[in-house]
Parts: structure tokens; C-alpha cells; sequence
């Protein structure tokens, strides 16, 4: 009988030995698990933090990349405004030489045709007149070829030669000056109303010949 006691004891004994050990080995366990519920928190926290660091690194780029192309459209309007004001220098350029060309034929032209006729009214035996500017706003007109004396001739402005009057002594401008008389050889001073020298043309008529245009040089 005792001996049974004793191996009921001792049976006893083993398993609460076997329990506390179970319960031990529990303990581990749910450490163990807890720990690993901590390390997975812990994984998720930081794979959120990529995934937002991911997402700010997309936003940045995608935002250069609209950045670089806005610049690239940009680069693109500004070399086209340059051509298109290197173009504009251009023609204006051309324009403006152009127009310098044409003024200088159309002067030539004039010189030509005043020489012209100055040289067919000296072979006919018509007369010939020369004005050159003097002091400012005053021209000398000088009378050879043809007649030994011209009685009277006039002086007259010719519209768009920016002339806005004549005279030769004290008197108010006029558009029409009567000069005489003049003898082959002479030249008499008188005034113009102008302040562009370069653009005086006047118109002389003495009788019984026909009106002749001369420019001012």
C-alpha cells in the first residue's frame, strides 16, 4: 500500500514536472509569437513607408518630367521668336535698301533729265538756269546760254518739294517770285521758306519759253 502511495507520488510529482515544463514551453511560445506579431507590425510599418516613399519618388518625377517638357516648349517658342525677328530684320533690311536704291535711281534720274534738257535748250538757243543752295534756307540762281538779256522771269514752288514760300528781299513769301532782268552770266540771290534744302525743286518760266523744272544741288 505504500509502496503505491510512493509511486503515486512520484507519478505525481512527473507530471506537474511535465506540466510546469508545458507551461514553460507555452510561455516560450507565446513570447516567440508575440515577438513575431511585433516583427510583422513592424515589416508593415516599413513596407507602408516605402510604398510611400515610392510614391513621393513617382510624384517628383512626374513632375520634372512636366517641368522639362514645359522648358523644352518653352526653348522651342523662343528660337522661333528669334527667327521670326531675325526674319523681320531682314526684310526690313531689304526694304530699306531697297527704298535707298530706288531714291537713288529716281535722283539719278532727275539729274539726268534736268542735264538733258539744260544741254538741248543751250544747243536751240533756249535759256539755261542753275540754283545751288548758299546760307541756309538761301539759293542762287544763275542765268547762261540763250539770250543776252532775259526780261523777267518767275520763280515758282513746285508742290511736294517742301517749299513753302519765296522771296528775294524783305517781302512776305510768295509762291511766286518775279526776278529780271537778267543778262547772260548773271545770277541773282534769293530765299526760301524750307528746312529741307535737299528737296527744294522750283519751276522757272520766262517768256516766250516754256516752263522748265530745276532742282536745287
Amino acid at each position: 500500500m505504500i509502496t503505491l502511495s510512493v509511486i503515486a507520488a512520484v507519478v505525481a510529482m512527473c507530471a506537474v514536472a511535465v506540466s510546469l515544463w508545458q507551461a514553460r514551453e507555452a510561455k516560450h511560445a507565446q513570447e516567440a509569437a508575440r515577438q513575431s506579431q511585433e516583427a510583422v507590425v513592424r515589416a508593415q510599418e516599413e513596407a507602408r513607408a516605402a510604398r510611400k516613399a515610392v510614391e513621393q519618388a513617382t510624384s517628383s518625377a512626374l513632375q520634372a518630367k512636366n517641368a522639362l517638357e514645359e522648358a523644352k516648349k518653352a526653348v522651342v517658342k523662343a528660337e522661333e521668336a528669334a527667327r521670326q525677328s531675325q526674319e523681320a530684320a531682314t526684310a526690313s533690311r531689304m526694304l530699306a535698301d531697297e527704298a535707298q536704291l530706288t531714291a537713288h535711281q529716281a535722283a539719278t534720274q532727275v539729274g539726268e533729265l534736268v542735264g538733258a534738257l539744260a544741254a538741248q535748250r543751250s544747243r536751240v538757243g533756249m535759256p539755261t538756269f542753275a540754283i545751288t543752295p548758299g546760307a541756309p534756307d538761301e539759293f542762287r540762281l544763275s542765268y547762261f546760254g540763250g539770250p543776252a538779256v532775259i526780261e523777267q522771269l518767275t520763280v515758282s514752288v513746285v508742290p511736294g518739294s517742301r517749299v513753302l514760300g519765296l522771296s528775294q528781299y524783305d517781302e512776305p513769301p510768295a509762291e511766286h517770285l518775279a526776278v529780271g532782268p537778267l543778262h547772260n552770266g548773271d545770277a541773282v540771290t534769293f530765299r526760301a521758306a524750307t528746312g529741307q534744302r535737299a528737296s527744294a525743286v522750283f519751276q522757272i518760266t520766262a517768256e516766250p519759253w516754256e516752263p522748265i523744272v530745276v532742282r536745287a544741288e
